[in-house]
């Protein structure tokens, strides 16, 4: 898998910096990544990072609201930004000859935001919509039910966008105090991916960096980041039952406790299964449940994974009339996946070739390597593509793969939930 020439240096900030140099792509997109997801936020104060997120677009003491987006555009360039759990990430899309002035413009956006009491109000406004309309989607709500209650602790428990009771109390100097204490060079890197030339180079090694500067940790921010140290965050176990109002079929999610991300080898196990459970009207779940019996509106398998550890999910819809034999027919696969009664290295070798293509798929634009790149590098992974075909190889063996199906030996934790 060729992506493109990749370097990494350190600037004279101490920021950390990843280049994907590919020549065939035409455009440039440049990420800042930060380390200051909703984990971070303290309990009270659900919502602060994604509402930073949505400040920090209405200006500094450089740029006025609203003219950010207008000079990228005019710019040739697109920008755009995202809040996780663990991190978030600003980033442009840019034709290169305008590499010098988008640089200078992000970076003083993310490093220096001004927030406006005025334009403050606004953006609670907006995002207590978001959260109305997150809320009126019974499947969104579900699942953040679901989240709310597998995990034992806040980190990823809580909706990213706060809830609006939260939201509402939030005030300015709770999301200076977050900036204050999760924007700063250590907890900061930059991903540059696209046709680079050296040109781009120099113009990043010239830069100060409009503001990313470097702060003397102290107690509370070692105390902050030994917390994402902690890989090992339990999930409740067991089996509940819940009315839900609205939903149009009736829900069972299993879920098994799996490694952080910094599990690389396991987890493209784990995506591998993943395929053998529910890609194609073959896989294990879907021609049972589906395509043999019909007995389900949908059934798929997912990997959702973080910094602090992850979780594999099974999730069926169906009519409530057959909740009752959906799940022993989800259970009676799940046990002979788990017992390796039926796994053959033609469904092993079906599933790397799907994840195999996933990677390509995903990485074929500036924007999607300059992303995949700049959050290795933000938590301290570099060249993780380059082991992805050994990880596959490793797999490729009807022994070894055992490895992974012994995940769901492991104890689980269900959700069956019926329209109230």
């Amino acid at each position: 898998m060729n992506v493109g020439k990749i370097n990494y240096l350190t600037h004279s900030s101490k920021t950390k910096c990843v280049f994907v140099d590919n020549k065939d792509l035409s455009l440039v997109s440049l990420d800042i990544w930060c380390k200051a997801g909703s984990s971070f936020e303290d309990p009270n104060k659900n919502g602060t990072a994604h509402l930073l997120e949505h400040m920090i677009f209405k200006g500094t003491n450089q740029i006025m609201p609203g003219e950010f987006d207008h000079k990228i555009e005019s710019l040739g360039g697109l920008s755009n930004a995202s809040t996780g759990y663990d991190d978030v990430h600003y980033h442009v899309l840019i034709p290169p000859d305008n590499f010098r002035e988008s640089l200078a413009l992000l970076t003083n956006l993310v490093s220096s935001p001004r927030f406006n009491k005025n334009e403050f109000r606004k953006e609670k406004g907006v995002v207590i919509d978001e959260i109305k309309q997150q809320n009126d989607q019974p499947e969104e709500k579900l699942f953040n039910y679901f989240l709310k209650k597998i995990w034992k602790n806040n980190n990823y428990s809580n909706s990213i966008l706060g809830t609006e009771e939260s939201v509402k109390s939030l005030e300015i100097e709770d999301l200076v105090s977050f900036h204050r204490e999760h924007y700063f060079n250590e907890r900061i890197c930059l991903a540059i991916a696209g046709n680079i030339s050296s040109k781009i180079f120099e113009i990043l090694y010239e830069s100060d960096l409009s503001g990313i500067n470097s702060k003397k940790i102290d107690h509370d921010i070692q105390k902050i980041s030994s917390k994402k140290n902690n890989f090992n965050i339990p999930i409740r176990l067991g089996r509940e039952e819940v009315k839900f109002d609205n939903l149009e079929f009736s829900r069972i999610i299993m879920a098994w406790r799996i490694p952080s991300l910094n599990d690389q080898k396991s987890l493209i196990g784990l995506e591998i299964l993943v395929s053998i459970l529910s890609v194609g009207r073959n896989s294990k779940l879907v021609k049972v449940l589906k395509e043999e019996n019909n007995l389900v509106e949908s059934v798929y398998a997912d990997v959702n994974v973080g910094e602090l550890g992850g979780l594999l999910i099974i999730e069926a819809s169906c009519d409530n009339k057959d909740l009752n034999l959906v799940e022993k027919q989800l259970n009676k696969v799940i046990d002979t996946v788990s017992a390796y009664e039926n796994i053959t290295l033609e469904e092993i070798q079906k599933g790397i070739n799907i994840v195999r293509s996933n990677y390509v798929f995903n990485l074929e634009t500036s924007t999607q390597l300059s992303s995949f790149y700049g959050n290795e590098l933000l938590w301290g992974r570099k060249n993780t593509l380059y082991n992805i075909g050994s990880y596959l190889e490793y797999w490729n063996n009807i022994e070894t793969f055992k490895e992974i199906t012994n995940f769901l030996n492991q104890d689980k934790f269900t959700l069956v939930a019926s329209p109230s």
